[in-house]
């Protein structure tokens, strides 16, 4: 028996949005495979990345049924249509129903017009493109923590997947005074600070914007963020990337508590 193919977009599912649309196929398109990037590095310079896919397209293809058979008018295609293209045209978190607890960050790059209607049994085509995080992901994030009541402090993470992933990090300062230096080690990754004036229940916080962009910044008690990134010394990692069972570890002026949070990752 066949798999029915379902995709949704932000929760949405595509074929909830009118039972006159019919799901044909959902595929991946002929999206790039993988290169060898190079991003600005965080502060200075730039930096080669390794091997990472640099995109992939998710193909869906879809027909207008009216109980079993073909919508024929062209002002009920054209009605249709503007439903289905409103709810692609933002694109954003994109799941599907035989990939569970999985994700896909896209955007929409290709959209049937009203040109496509005039066939009435033409299949019609959307297209997305993941190129920030070309990879499915985990919709739920994992993480790991160690310390709290110690200056330094080593644990062990497990991040599954198929390829490696972004580590965000969080160091809590627990102990009551500021802190001013700091090193943060993941897989193997260090990252050393200097004067960072870390309040008590302050917390520095190393994680990537929506571009996927390196961010590093001090969250207050309040829940203010301040930028941290001139904290940062020219000798640490660019960012905190991994797969498989790693050690995670900390060492500061005083007590704190680090968490390593990921979203597996896979092809």
């Amino acid at each position: 028996m066949q798999l029915t193919r379902r995709v949704a977009l932000n929760g949405v599912w595509l074929d909830e949005i009118d039972s006159r649309i019919c799901i044909s196929s959902i595929e991946p398109g002929d999206g790039k495979e993988n290169i060898s990037a190079v991003d600005a590095a965080a502060g200075y310079g730039q930096r080669i990345t390794g091997n990472r896919r640099q995109m992939v397209d998710m193909v869906i293809k879809f027909r207008m049924l009216e109980h079993g058979h073909n919508v024929t008018g062209l002002t009920e295609r054209s009605q249709l249509l503007e439903k289905v293209n409103a709810w692609a045209a933002a694109g954003g978190v994109l799941t599907v129903n035989y990939k569970p607890d999985r994700r896909l960050n896209v955007i929409l790059v290709q959209a049937p017009g009203e040109g496509s209607l005039w066939d009435y049994t033409r299949e019609l085509q959307l297209t997305f493109r993941a190129y920030r995080i070309p990879y499915w992901e985990d919709e739920n994030i994992s993480s790991a923590t160690v310390g709290g009541n110690n200056s330094s402090g080593t644990g062990a993470a497990s991040i599954g997947g198929s390829v490696k992933t972004q580590v965000s990090a969080m160091l809590e300062n627990t102990s009551g005074m500021n802190i001013n230096t700091a090193a943060v080690t993941i897989g193997g990754k260090s990252m050393y600070f200097t004067g960072l004036g870390l309040g008590n229940n302050e917390a520095l916080v190393i994680d990537y914007s929506g571009d996927g962009i390196l961010r590093i910044r001090i969250r207050s008690a309040g829940g203010i963020y301040r930028s941290a990134m001139a904290c940062r010394s020219d000798s640490s990692a660019d960012e905190f990337v991994a797969i498989g069972d790693v050690t995670i570890s900390f060492s500061a002026q005083r007590a704190c508590r680090l968490t390593a949070s990921w979203r597996c990752r896979y092809l």
